[in-house]
């Protein structure tokens, strides 16, 4: 049962994840959004512009003396991940400090990207502080396809939350994703499954080159389509879900080719998560959510919308980035010409081994890529 909506919510950090969350505020708060919800940032240079994509007040440069004069029951920080430690270290811990003092209640912590690990905060603020840490999909809606009710997030619960805050933080991150509560290395893994799945299209997409070489014109749609059809027959789901895929969109002759590089991406990607110790029921739901959702991605997708959504979560050093150069470092020009060698009938089948390999090298590769990034 929702908790009742009689409370503040302070976001530090506003920018496009504050915006992006949203619908969450909508779903917690109704329409008190405009009146309890507040959003903060450390510069001043676009929060007149912020102020007119948000109903609620925008601020800057105040995050503490916000939170002393809000009392927030929720506290989300979503600046960028190598700057909570220092937003925690100036800003939450004399709050916390002064909170206990005063006796207010102490907020929950809504914390988004990779790192810092919940922990963090329980060593600075204090082991009775409850703190959430989330990964979205982040996929959005898509010619009124929901794609964000397919794909999975991740949820890393500090310590152990009341059962009624626990519940609202899932359905917070239910308006996102599927949600697959994990602890800190769970959620590193998932996540770079999960990059790792959105390369499905530069697959697409290079598949569509090589056949262009050779003189074939197939849309990436046609292409994404079978290559769902493929997935969904492979993991054993029944009917076209959300949207239409059929095997027979594309043309015969490339329609085994995308049929097995779709199988052979998935397994490969299915074995590292299972590799690292994952129950493969659960590797499983997770993966096979985001599968379904970044192939219905590319199905409705043009190639300039799939670059521009590419630039946008490619942060510079960043997991996504890792990810993609990896992908287009070792792996395109390789599916490029094994198109053109299938159109030609002379492609070794050992090239469908290799591309599961390659899968489960990208994953490796981003996750290892994310313990550097937390320091591990």
């Amino acid at each position: 049962m929702m908790m009742e909506p009689n409370y503040n919510i302070v976001v530090i950090g506003m920018g496009n994840i504050g915006k992006f969350l949203m619908p969450g505020y909508r779903l917690l708060l109704g329409d008190k959004v405009e009146t309890n919800v507040f959003g903060v940032r450390n510069n001043p240079d676009k929060v007149s512009e912020l102020q007119k994509q948000v109903p609620f007040q925008v601020s800057a440069g105040n995050a503490l003396e916000l939170l002393r004069e809000k009392k927030p029951d929720i506290v989300i920080v979503s600046t960028p991940p190598k700057v909570i430690p220092l937003v925690a270290e100036e800003t939450l811990k004399p709050y916390f400090e002064e909170a206990r003092k005063e006796n207010w209640r102490l907020p929950d912590i809504y914390t988004f990207g990779p790192t810092p690990a919940p922990q963090m905060y329980l060593d600075l603020l204090g082991g009775d502080v409850l703190v959430a840490k989330f990964l979205p999909s982040m996929v959005k809606e898509k010619q009124g396809v929901p794609l964000q009710k397919l794909g999975a997030g991740f949820i890393c619960f500090g310590s152990p939350f009341p059962k009624d805050r626990e519940a609202r933080a899932i359905e917070f991150s239910n308006v996102f994703s599927q949600s697959f509560v994990m602890d800190q290395d769970q959620s590193l893994c998932g996540l770079s499954s999960k990059i790792t799945t959105y390369t499905i299209s530069d697959c697409v997409c290079a598949i569509a080159d090589g056949l262009a070489d050779k003189g074939f014109q197939v849309p990436i749609q046609d292409i994404a389509s079978v290559w769902r059809a493929a997935f969904r027959k492979h993991a054993g789901l029944e009917g076209q879900g959300m949207y239409p895929c059929r095997e027979t969109d594309a043309p015969e002759y490339i329609r085994e080719f995308v049929y097995r590089l779709s199988v052979s991406w998935y397994d490969g990607i299915l074995r590292y998560i299972v590799s690292v110790g994952f129950d493969k029921t659960l590797a499983q739901g997770f993966h096979g959510a985001n599968f379904e959702a970044f192939s219905l991605a590319v199905q409705l997708s043009d190639r300039n919308e799939l670059e521009l959504d590419m630039k946008h979560r490619a942060t510079k050093g960043g997991v996504t980035e890792k990810g993609i150069s990896t992908f287009r470092s070792y792996f395109t020009e390789h599916l490029r010409q094994a198109t053109r060698e299938w159109m030609d009938g002379t492609l070794d089948e050992s090239f469908f081994d290799s591309a599961e390999g390659i899968a489960y090298m990208i994953n490796m590769t981003v996750n290892r890529h994310s313990y550097r990034l937390a320091k591990r």
